[in-house]
């Protein structure tokens, strides 16, 4: 397949969209055909998802699926979850490590470089397409060398995008300011992108003429303020939107986690999040989401226990989820010091006691829903599917208690059966929110700048039969001549100045291994969206069959040495090869050596062979509109 090509997305900060924009352009990059996927080296983040190896932050899941990609969790090697102000666990390839985990951010730094660098590298060669998520800014140079950010973009050769977010103001600072502050690394830089913006637009387009001024690099659009519910990567910045329907309350402790899995709510109930008791009054159902640190977050809940009593004693159904759960317990018994060594009581409200074990359960689970009464008991006979994230022991996976339902089960509400027998509708799902999420980038943003860029189809809407078409305009007809030595530039030349839309006419046949390496490394320099002839004799043939209006012939070299072969005549090959260009309208750029600048050949099959392909180019050129001599990699126009 070849090393993949690799975009990465930078932000001027965190918060200012790079998961979604992320998720978006995967979902583009899946509707061309290309096989994407995501990589964030390392993220921090109380929200994750239990995949194919273990747990992986909650953005890099969902960017799978816009991807279509199983998710796994060499697409976040490093996921850091933080234990309040007191540290972090650290997760790698999955698995919390104990180890690192206790170690400064210091110490642990060269340490993750590995298993960075090997998942990085076993998905560039798997996939088509890379697309990586920066975290927070790249500019941090206090924070330098940059595994996030920079160590990973050197090492994929990443081309890289910076996105900056218009709704918190100051974002030509923000993005002028990141580009100063990168230096060397700027290089890398293919495009801004302003994000969330509302209002007239052309009151912001003249900063776009600014941008390009200042920094030589474009501004490929403004996406404006989506109306998407989708699963974030920091709910400690989401704020949901109310939908219509029952009324629910998410109690927000200090440490809660996992909110993302709340998303659908937004569009099948009244949602809001309670930080206080009378933003939680009148619900008619009240969850308890997980928690990172549920012994801390039990003297915040405390406050609490009225409402929930009150709640309970009219009937009214209660969510307990993981460690919300656990703090409803009797007694949160931590001896090996997972959280903070203790034994802290509950609230009582379940005849259990949770020991925290450092031995940490991941799981995906599937389970068949029974013997639940009351509110609950419509969804007996559901086979829901979740996942567990917990370190504490001595809950079941289900059980009930009056109105109260408390599960290790994470992901209930995400199931649309689950949303239609509570709530009598389904959530539009993730994919079509996916789907919208691309529509927009597709609608806003330059796009074929981009593609352009990484070498990729820009057409976002395949034309029928699923055949991408140029969205450019036609090229001149006509031909281009390359001439040079050997390792001279041409190919390279040859790939520019033809752009994505462009059919190879391959004339190289692989003899031996020296000729099928070369071969091959010639098509992993290639973008993946041209088509390839292989054609060692016939051109002209093969002019009439390429598919795009622009055509490469590599090389004109061997193709008059296979004609020598074969007994034909390349002087009247040369002329039929004329005439098909001059009758197929297309563009036409051909690559030769100049053998004739070499020694004398000391053979008279090998001096006929360099006479006549001198004749041939000198045939060529005299037809062409452009004709280059590359020398050294420097390209030198011959004649007006």
């Amino acid at each position: 397949m070849g090393r993949a090509k690799v975009l990465m997305v930078w932000g001027t900060g965190s918060g200012v969209g790079k998961s979604l924009l992320t998720a978006g352009l995967l979902r583009h990059f899946r509707r061309l055909g290309l096989r994407a996927a995501p990589f964030k080296a390392q993220n921090m983040a109380n929200h994750a998802r239990v995949a194919q190896g273990g747990e992986m932050a909650s953005a890099q899941w969902l960017q799978a699926l816009a991807a279509g990609v199983p998710p796994e969790v060499r697409m976040n090697p490093v996921l850091i979850k933080p234990f309040g102000e007191r540290g972090s666990q650290v997760v790698v390839l999955g698995r919390a490590d104990p180890f690192l985990s206790g170690l400064s951010w210091q110490e642990r730094k060269p340490q993750l470089e590995t298993p960075v660098r090997a998942a990085l590298e076993g998905l560039l060669e798997e996939y088509d397409l890379l697309v990586l998520e920066g975290a927070g800014s790249p500019a941090e140079r206090n924070l330098w060398p940059d595994l996030a950010n920079l160590k990973v973009a050197e090492w994929a050769e990443a081309k890289a995008l910076l996105v900056a977010d218009v709704d918190q103001g100051g974002a030509l600072a923000a993005l002028f300011g990141t580009w100063a502050l990168l230096g060397a690394h700027r290089e890398r830089l293919i495009g801004f992108v302003l994000n969330k913006f509302r209002g007239d637009l052309s009151l912001l387009e003249p900063a776009y003429d600014l941008l390009e001024g200042w920094t030589g690099v474009r501004v490929l659009g403004t996406l404006p303020m989506l109306p998407l519910e989708l699963p974030e990567e920091d709910g400690f910045r989401h704020r949901p939107r109310r939908g219509e329907g029952m009324r629910v309350a998410l109690l927000r402790y200090p440490h809660a986690a996992n909110l993302d899995e709340f998303w659908p709510l937004s569009e099948l109930a009244d949602f809001r999040h309670a930080r206080t008791l009378e933003e939680a009054e009148g619900a008619e159902l009240l969850i308890l989401p997980g928690s990172r640190l549920p012994a801390a977050d039990l003297e915040w809940l405390k406050g609490f226990l009225p409402l929930l009593k009150a709640h309970l004693e009219a009937g009214k159904p209660v969510l307990a989820i993981c460690g919300g759960a656990e703090m409803l317990a009797e007694e949160i018994r931590d001896e090996e010091g997972v959280e903070k060594q203790g034994a802290f009581p509950g609230l009582g409200l379940l005849p259990f006691r949770v020991e925290m074990r450092k031995e940490k359960t991941v799981a995906r689970r599937r389970v068949r829903l029974s013997g639940l009464t009351g509110f609950w008991a419509r969804l007996n006979g559901l086979e829901v599917e979740g996942y567990e994230i917990h370190h504490g022991q001595g809950l079941p996976l289900f059980h009930q208690e009056g109105p109260l339902l408390v599960t290790w089960l994470h992901g209930l509400l995400e199931d649309p059966r689950v949303q239609e027998t509570l709530f009598g509708r389904r959530a539009k799902g993730l994919e079509e929110a996916l789907d919208a999420l691309a529509d927009a980038l597709e609608r806003h943003l330059d796009l074929r700048s981009l593609h352009r860029a990484l070498g990729l189809t820009g057409n976002p809407h395949p034309a029928s039969g699923g055949q991408p078409q140029s969205p450019d305009p036609p090229p001149a007809p006509g031909l281009v001549l390359l001439l040079g030595g050997a390792r001279s530039g041409k190919s390279r030349l040859a790939q520019r100045m033809a752009g994505p839309f462009t059919t190879l006419i391959a004339t190289a046949e692989a003899r031996d291994e020296e000729m099928a390496e070369r071969i091959a490394r010639h098509q992993r320099e290639r973008p993946l969206t041209w088509e390839t002839l292989e054609e060692p004799l016939d051109l002209a043939g093969a002019l009439w069959r390429a598919r795009y209006g622009v055509v490469v012939v590599d090389c004109l070299t061997l193709w008059v040495a296979n004609l020598l072969e074969a007994g034909l005549d390349p002087l009247k090959e040369a002329e039929r090869f004329l005439q098909a260009v001059e009758e197929s309208g297309k563009r036409v750029i051909a690559v030769s050596n100049e053998v004739g600048l070499g020694i004398v050949p000391d053979n008279p099959l090998a001096r006929r062979y360099r006479d006549l392909l001198g004749e041939v180019n000198a045939r060529l050129a005299r037809e062409a509109q452009e004709v280059y001599l590359l020398v050294a990699g420097r390209p030198l126009r011959l004649g007006p």
